[in-house]
Formats: C-alpha cells, sequence, structure tokens
C-alpha cells in the first residue's frame, strides 16, 4: 500500500510546500538561548517532544510510515525508493532524523535543528547562531538560503510556540537511539527552493489575524475556536483540503475543485473534502462530537452517530465491528495522540468559526473494508503510544 502521506498525484510546488500561517505566536525572531534556558527540564522537555514528533506524523515519513516510536526504522529515514517523493521533476528522501552523528543529526545542534524547524533552513548548511530575521538577506538570514525540500512542513511548523520546537531539537537529540542510515541525497532545483518559499504561496508569518474572509467570528467558546484555529494551521490541514495554512486563502479548507487536488493511493483516488460547515456538501450536517470521532477513532462522520465511542478496538464496546475509516492521507492514526481538548478544539474551529461554502467533492475511492486492513495495530502501532523508552529511544 503507498505510503500514509502522499503529497503527489499533480498538486502544485505551492500546495505540496504546505504553506504555514499560525499559531499565535510572536512575530519576533525566536531567542533560542532565552527560549532553552526557561524551558522545563531536560527530561520533561524530550517527552514533550515525543509527544509532537508523534502526533504530527513525522514517522509516516521518516520511518517505516506509522506512528509508533516502538516500530522498526522510528525516524531513521528513507530506506527505498518506495519512500520517494516526486516534487515536480525532482526527488526527495526522507532524512535520517536519529543523532548518529555520520548519517543523523548527531552532527548538528540543537539550534540548528530548532532553525531548520522555525526558518526552513538546511542545518548541513546553517552555522549554529540565532537567526535575527525571517526575511532573506536581512539581519543574519541567508541572502540565498538553502531551504529543506517542500515535502517537509516547516512552513506550518514553523508557527508552533517556541517551547514546542525546542521541544522536538531535544527529543531527536537526546531521546531517540542513533541509528545508522546514509540517505542518498535529495534532488533540488538550483534556487534550493527559494521560488516556492515566498509570501504568497507560503502565507504570512506571523498569522494573520482572525477573523480572515473565509472565517466568522462570535459563534460557540471563542477560547475554543482561536485554539482549534491554531492547530488546524500549524498542522496545515488546507495543504490538502485547500489553502496552506493561510486562512486568507480562496477557498480554505474548502475541499478540493479538481482532479489536481487528488491523491492516488494503489489503485484508489482519495478526494480532500469540504471541512466548512456547509449543510449540504460540508460538515455542518455533522456535530462537534462526530467530528472528535473521525479525528480520534478515524470514523468517517457520515457513517457514525452522535455518541461517546467507549472503546478503540472494532467489535467491542460501541466502536463499530466493520467500521468505515477515512482514508489513508488523513494522518488520524497519529492525530489520535493528541489530547482530547485539542481535538474538541479543531471541531469546535471547523464548526463555528468558518464561513460555510457550497463545494460538493467527488466521493473518494477506497477498498471494501474502507481501509480497515491497514489500521491494525501492527501497521499503526498500539493507542496510546507505548511508553519512553521504547527499544528505539533512549533516556536524555
Amino acid at each position: 500500500m503507498t505510503r500514509r502521506r502522499s503529497w503527489t498525484g499533480g498538486m502544485s510546488l505551492a500546495a505540496l510546500s504546505l504553506a504555514a500561517c499560525t499559531s499565535g505566536t510572536s512575530s519576533a525572531p525566536a531567542s533560542a538561548s532565552t527560549t532553552l534556558a526557561a524551558g522545563p527540564t531536560k527530561q520533561e522537555q524530550v517527552l514533550r517532544g515525543r509527544a509532537i514528533v508523534t502526533f504530527n506524523a513525522c514517522g509516516d515519513c521518516h520511518g517505516p510510515g506509522t506512528g509508533n516510536p516502538a516500530g522498526a526504522g522510528w525516524l531513521a529515514g528513507w530506506k527505498s525508493p518506495v519512500q520517494d517523493f516526486p516534487i515536480g521533476p525532482f526527488m526527495t528522501r526522507p532524512r535520517n532524523l536519529t543523532p548518529d552523528s555520520a548519517t543523523g543529526t548527531g552532527r548538528y545542534t540543537e539550534r540548528q535543528i530548532f532553525n531548520a524547524l522555525r526558518y526552513g533552513l538546511r542545518p548541513s548548511a546553517t552555522p549554529d547562531v540565532e537567526i535575527t530575521s525571517s526575511t532573506p538577506g536581512q539581519g543574519n538570514f541567508p541572502s540565498k538560503p538553502n531551504y529543506l525540500a517542500p515535502s517537509m512542513p516547516w512552513p506550518s511548523w514553523r508557527h508552533m510556540p517556541d517551547a514546542d520546537l525546542w521541544a522536538v531539537a531535544a527529543y531527536l537529540k537526546h531521546g531517540l537511539k542513533p541509528v545508522t542510515n546514509k540517505v542518498e541525497d535529495s534532488q533540488a532545483p538550483p534556487d534550493m527552493w527559494a521560488s516556492e518559499v515566498t509570501p504568497d504561496k507560503v502565507g504570512a508569518y506571523p498569522a494573520l489575524p482572525f477573523p480572515q474572509a473565509s472565517e466568522v467570528a462570535g459563534q460557540g467558546d471563542q477560547a475554543k475556536v482561536l485554539r482549534g484555529r491554531e492547530l488546524v494551521i500549524n498542522k496545515d490541514c488546507g495543504g490538502c483540503h485547500v489553502g496552506g495554512s493561510n486562512p486568507a486563502a480562496a477557498g480554505f479548507l474548502a475541499g478540493i475543485t479538481s482532479p489536481a487536488g487528488e491523491f492516488p493511493i494503489g489503485p484508489f483516488k482519495v478526494r480532500p473534502r469540504n471541512l466548512t460547515p456547509d449543510n449540504l456538501t460540508g460538515l455542518g450536517r455533522f456535530s462537534e462530537r462526530q467530528i472528535f470521532n473521525s479525528l480520534r477513532y478515524g470514523l468517517r462522520p457520515g457513517e457514525t452517530p452522535d455518541v461517546e465511542i467507549t472503546s478503540t478496538v472494532p467489535g467491542q464496546g460501541n466502536h463499530p465491528a466493520t467500521p468505515k475509516y477515512l482514508a489513508i492521507p488523513m494522518p488520524w492514526p497519529s492525530w489520535r495522540h493528541m489530547p482530547d481538548e485539542d481535538l474538541w478544539a479543531i471541531a469546535a474551529y471547523l464548526k463555528n468559526g468558518l464561513k460555510p461554502v457550497a463545494n460538493r467533492v467527488q466521493d473518494s475511492d477506497g477498498p471494501p473494508d474502507f481501509w480497515a486492513s491497514e489500521y491494525t495495530v501492527a501497521k499503526i502501532g498500539p493507542y496510546p503510544a507505548a511508553p519512553h523508552p521504547t527499544a528505539n529511544e533512549r533516556m536524555p
């Protein structure tokens, strides 16, 4: 079966760059040394980083294709051409994120990793310095930046709180065992993706204020709605469902409008849905609980009643014996590890923070079992996640 997150299928480079815009953080460049020194203890920081890495589906690309820290090859990078990401005419390959000094992140500092996540700067081409601007040529930001490939969602991640990005860096450096796996270099255009990392393509930084033209204020619990907006943006829901991480983009989260937005998954074509609260073509006909259930359990809201699910195992409790799951590009197996309040916040934003848009998306193709054979514990890992440290990890 095709890997879970396949950013192919005729999408533009702009869409593939997993645009970013958001999370309520300050517009000033991060103060690396201050943020790190003021953070929690290293062990707490590592565990926080592990949680972020797990529920942001890093392992979908940089490992065996699951959000399972106990899985073979967890975060050790590309091992075969099946993991290639074709970006236009170029092949990009997920790197080894373990702290191996020769083939992984071991030769980089936490600050270099932070700079990669915040500014998209490749650590191998960026010294261990605090970056003082986010604009090429200003401050000490390289005038000709060497960016990470578009398949890496740093334009969305850059809007996470500083403490979260430092925690990810701490986990990669101190919470993983090193694995020797030299990944073949990715291909790239001569400008190292600079022409794809422009504000019109990846959105404004920091996030544009709420509400934008696609949004509506004053409905529901506003604190919850704003938290949901933050999460929807920094997880780049619009990278598939249209608009990237830019709430000001035309058709933000209204679903695809042409075959260019389809995802080929094996012999099937899956189509990102309309997430706006339109009653006929979007999520308006579903409750927040039904949306929560789709994010936590992967259950399609159209086939799942508004009930509290009492088990994660098909056939146990009131979990459907023959569940109809969301299609594979949707990373719910990783998102299910997010805190309940975050998933409820996303549901609140989708129901109360967006204006409804009428856009009927053609149904996705899928196997007769509605992906059930792909969502076994062996393939997506246990819920909740195995405790730290697994065989792939270590204590700081």
